[in-house]
């Protein structure tokens, strides 16, 4: 949502208000649950606001990332979770703290159990927030380390949450801003085409977006991708094999944060200004997923099939307002069948 605390702006004005009312008043009222990130409570009431309307929509249950206060010298996670179903167990886990301006939000993870088909079956809900980049990313950057390590976290929740919960034929899905592109960035027809296209580009995966994947799973990384110091593995004692839902359903990994526009002469420019700073506004990110682990479908006890039917990328534009779109981060949407 990029609702983050007061004074706090990339441009001249990030219209955090203006943002939530739309949000609530067009967006929030077509779904079922919704996942946010970075929607602060501290030193705000936004949150608040946000909770109160949600409510009066339907979403009677929520979880949210714990308040901080300013002995704390932290601000909160910014997560939330809304749901329209009963959420009947829930759970948090704080990472541990980010490097550079992450340092200051206890970011991590929430979970939800919420409760379907009148409560037959269950969906295991995850979403997160974690360390960031700013700049150019290179592997071995610290941050990069950073943010592995506590998706390695991520996993051991998994392995905590997932054998107390979940039931044989329960779907579990992990969605949020996991801050790495998977993109590959490599031009397909650099001698015709000179900028990166979304689709055609967009099919290769990078080496952190391979890490990423190795690291939710269990499976672990060789620790020397991340230099020659690194003695990380990051191996879990249990291995989940998951799908990103994204990719395989487009067969490229779509751009969630600064996309371009192409005019007719070719050139490129920033498809978002408003609240995204000039050097992230065309870098052509892919870091916001949706997860998903269902190994053994047909073993429900009341068999009942969940199934992932749609996916896919909503850029939540504004057209006619002092901003251009909710967030500047497009959202991920997902549409689950009960069979």
């Amino acid at each position: 949502m990029f609702m983050r605390p007061p004074l706090i702006k990339n441009n001249k004005n990030d219209w955090k208000d203006e943002r939530l009312d739309f949000f609530i008043d067009n967006i929030l009222g077509n779904y079922d649950v919704v996942c946010l990130q970075e929607m602060f409570e501290f030193a705000s009431s936004r949150r608040s606001r946000l909770l109160a309307a949600a409510e009066k929509l339907g979403f009677k249950f929520y979880v949210v990332s714990q308040r901080q206060y300013p002995w704390n010298l932290a601000i909160d996670g910014g997560l939330v979770i809304l749901s329209r179903f009963p959420i009947v167990e829930s759970d948090s886990f704080e990472y541990q703290r980010g490097i550079g301006p992450d340092w200051m939000a206890k970011k991590g993870v929430l979970y939800a159990k919420i409760a379907m088909a009148e409560g037959d079956t269950h969906v295991h809900l995850f979403t997160t927030h974690t360390q960031a980049s700013y700049g150019e990313v290179v592997i071995t950057q610290p941050d990069v380390k950073r943010r592995l390590s506590q998706l390695f976290e991520f996993h051991n929740f998994l392995e905590r949450i997932l054998p107390k919960h979940r039931a044989a034929g329960e779907a579990v899905v992990l969605t949020g801003d996991f801050n790495v592109d998977s993109r590959g960035h490599v031009l397909s027809d650099p001698s015709k085409v000179r900028y990166e296209r979304e689709m055609e580009d967009g099919a290769e995966t990078s080496d952190e977006g391979k890490a990423m994947m190795a690291v939710l799973e269990g499976r672990g990384i060789d620790p020397k991708v991340l230099g020659p110091d690194n003695v990380d593995e990051f191996r879990g004692k249990t291995t989940y094999v998951l799908h990103d839902a994204l990719k395989e359903r487009l067969g490229y990994h779509p751009v969630t944060f600064g996309n371009i526009v192409v005019d007719k002469e070719g050139g490129v420019f920033p498809r978002e200004t408003v609240l995204t700073t000039k050097l992230d506004s065309e870098v052509m990110h892919s870091i916001d997923y949706v997860f998903w682990y269902n190994p053994d479908p047909q073993e429900h006890k009341a068999s009942i099939v969940t199934e992932l039917t749609d996916v896919g990328v909503v850029p939540n534009f504004t057209p006619d307002r002092e901003f251009t779109q909710i967030s500047d981060h497009y959202g991920v949407a997902a549409v689950i069948a009960f069979k």
